[in-house]
């Protein structure tokens, strides 16, 4: 998107051409990435149809020197009006985005009102390369454009005063955020982090996907993203994209998603206390909200599952649980596939000294004779490598999985010992069926189908099926 419009806007190639641009890439756009950047781009020119503003190439960097060299910027996209008493940066974000915090609009916001222009360095350690002195602007505006509509939300505006004002406030608390840092949190973040490769907090534990070691950039994936990659590896790279979404949960998913966050925040009340019936939502009240709103028949099935819950409830045993990590986000890189794995298990706690980790499944369908848990949820199968190799820390040997499902008629409990060479062996059996195809994936092809209809990034994949095609393959 940002390539596009550079091309546009300051060497004053057509949409068309720069779109064109794409494809002559040493490494080719994928189709659908192209798509939502044409839609992306179109929907954004349309908007600056008729404006005056000249789009400003260099960034505007307030530079202090005080024993250390201090600089400050935006990386938004810069326009001013002709006269420069008008200075405006563009946050470009698609519909799910989060927006923009008060301490990040405030430093865009001093930035314009106080920097100078200066060029991007050659190097990274290199400062800006000033190429003018600070102007004078006497309005500053910062906006968040919408890619998916065009749409735009001032999210400031006011004199270079009001953005120093608004700055004190509110950047200033921001910047010292920053630098003054805080403990290691892995996550998604390790994989473009330039300490990667000497930071302790990382755990390394090589196969936990059940892959041989081979030389490779690294990659970010979740149980999740090999389930989407092995349904079709386009939707998973689109998924990975954070391109807008249509229809992305079916009412089933929506209905599990409202229990999983009832129930984790009852898990999270100070103490832990078990679970008890008068923790659950109230005969005949629909008591699902917001994004996972469900009818009301919906909903009452969900309150059943939550009362079978209480017989379940791990804190029943709290006296023994030294800690608890509820809804806990783990990394680890698997040094062997060259992957950044993420987990988040619905809920870890520890007892004498080891890890036990918790998932909760919602489902009205039947249990089928000779079904095995790891088969049907790889999320159990990565809990129990991690668990085994002792990636999360503790005594891996008292460690163990449960599951918890959840029907309307009762609970049915299971416990995995990831300790159990056999068990072990087929959670890597698992990964490893799902984790090779993905990791030797470099075109993410389509694989249409019916299940196209529910694809939430369909919308962008020009190899989709319609209804049309899917019903003529299904007959």
């Amino acid at each position: 998107m940002t390539e596009v419009l550079d091309l546009v806007e300051f060497d004053g190639v057509s949409p068309d051409r720069a779109l064109a641009a794409l494809a002559g890439r040493k490494r080719a756009l994928h189709s659908g990435h192209r798509s939502y950047t044409e839609h992306a781009v179109g929907q954004y020119l349309a908007r600056e149809a008729g404006r005056e503003l000249v789009p400003v190439r260099d960034y505007w960097v307030v530079r202090r020197d005080n024993g250390l060299r201090w600089e400050l910027y935006a990386w938004w996209r810069r326009y001013r009006s002709a006269d420069g008493t008008l200075r405006e940066l563009r946050r470009l974000r698609h519909a799910g985005a989060r927006s923009s915090t008060p301490g990040e609009v405030a430093i865009a916001a001093y930035a314009a009102a106080f920097g100078a222009a200066a060029s991007w360095p050659r190097r990274w350690r290199q400062p800006f390369a000033l190429t003018g002195v600070p102007s004078s602007p006497r309005q500053i505006r910062i906006l968040e454009v919408g890619l998916d509509d065009g749409s735009s939300t001032v999210q400031f505006e006011g004199s270079p005063e009001d953005a120093k004002a608004y700055y004190d406030t509110y950047g200033a608390q921001q910047v010292q955020t920053v630098v003054r840092g805080g403990p290691a949190r892995p996550g998604s973040a390790c994989v473009g982090c330039k300490q990667l490769t000497g930071c302790a907090a990382l755990p390394r534990v090589p196969g936990v996907l059940g892959l041989s070691a081979r030389s490779a950039p690294l990659r970010k994936v979740s149980v999740s993203d090999l389930r989407y990659h092995a349904a079709c590896p386009a939707q998973s790279y689109l998924r990975s994209l954070h391109l807008p979404k249509e229809a992305e949960y079916a009412d089933s998913a929506k209905l599990g998603q409202a229990v999983h966050d009832w129930l984790d925040r009852l898990h999270r009340r100070h103490g832990h206390p078990a679970c008890s019936v008068t923790d659950m939502p109230p005969l005949g009240v629909n008591w699902t909200t917001g994004r996972w709103q469900v009818s009301d028949g919906d909903a009452a099935a969900g309150r059943a599952m939550l009362l079978h819950h209480v017989d379940a409830c791990p804190f029943h045993d709290s006296g023994l649980i030294e800690e608890v990590d509820s809804e806990a986000l783990r990394a680890v890189h698997d040094t062997a596939a060259q992957a950044l794995v993420i987990s988040k298990p619905d809920l870890l706690y520890r007892e004498d000294g080891s890890w036990i980790w918790r998932e909760l499944k919602t489902t009205r369908r039947r249990p089928r004779h000779g079904e095995d848990l790891l088969d049907l949820y790889p999320q159990l199968a990565l809990a129990v490598t991690l668990l085994a190799s002792g990636a999360l820390g503790g005594d891996p040997s008292g460690s163990r999985v449960e599951v918890e499902i959840l029907r309307p008629e009762g609970s049915d409990p299971h416990m995995i010992d990831p300790t159990d060479p056999e068990r072990l062996a087929k959670a890597r059996s698992v990964l490893h069926g799902y984790a090779g195809p993905w990791r030797d994936d470099h075109v993410w092809p389509a694989q249409p189908g019916g299940h196209c209809r529910q694809c939430p990034v369909s919308q962008w994949c020009v190899s989709a099926a319609t209804s049309d095609s899917s019903e003529e393959e299904g007959a």
